[in-house]
């Protein structure tokens, strides 16, 4: 079974790609993707703020806390400019701008947690609680995914109420309890 560490490197690893394929995309082409990159990392966001941010503040006793508050702000800002950037037609230039805006907080969102967070939270896991944490985030990602089919994604209108959507709302809408 795959580790907590593999499965968010995963789909960070999809998000890059995502966004590397709409800036080289040709604009007739960009709606597709940018629906579908909108979507894959509101919930990747999403999934992460459920399960990975609570873990790091459980296992990191040094910083934890400090660490949740900045990927709670990081979920914030690149939240915030999803939701600007879906306002755009992927033909102007103007959603060019807020598409890299995106990739000036996520980049180094994705890098820290590669180099360190998750590193540091695998040390602080055993084999079974990585999987545990692993089957738990997936299972998540799974639930927000079923209504969209296997590589599906939401259209605009439903995009925007998810993206418009709290926390407490997902948790309530999704069964969850924390």
């Amino acid at each position: 079974m795959p580790r907590i560490s593999e499965i968010v490197k995963a789909d960070h690893k999809l998000i890059t790609e995502l966004y590397h394929a709409i800036r080289s995309a040709e604009p007739e082409d960009r709606h597709l993707l940018r629906n579908k990159f909108i979507w894959t990392l509101d919930r990747y966001l999403r999934v992460e703020d459920l399960v990975v941010t609570p873990a790091l503040e459980q296992h990191l006793t040094k910083h934890g806390h400090q660490r949740r508050q900045r990927l709670s702000d990081d979920f914030e800002s690149i939240n915030t400019k999803l939701r600007h950037m879906q306002q755009y037609d992927p033909a102007e230039e103007s959603f060019n701008a807020a598409l890299q805006a995106i990739w000036v907080d996520l980049e180094p969102h994705v890098r820290e947690e590669e180099r360190s967070d998750l590193h540091r939270l695998e040390e602080n896991l055993s084999e079974t609680e990585s999987t545990e944490l692993s089957n738990k985030y997936n299972r998540i990602k799974d639930m927000l995914q079923k209504p969209y089919g296997k590589d599906g994604a939401p259209d605009s209108k439903t995009l925007a109420a998810i993206l418009d959507m709290s926390r407490e709302d997902l948790i309530v809408k999704l069964g969850l309890r924390e």
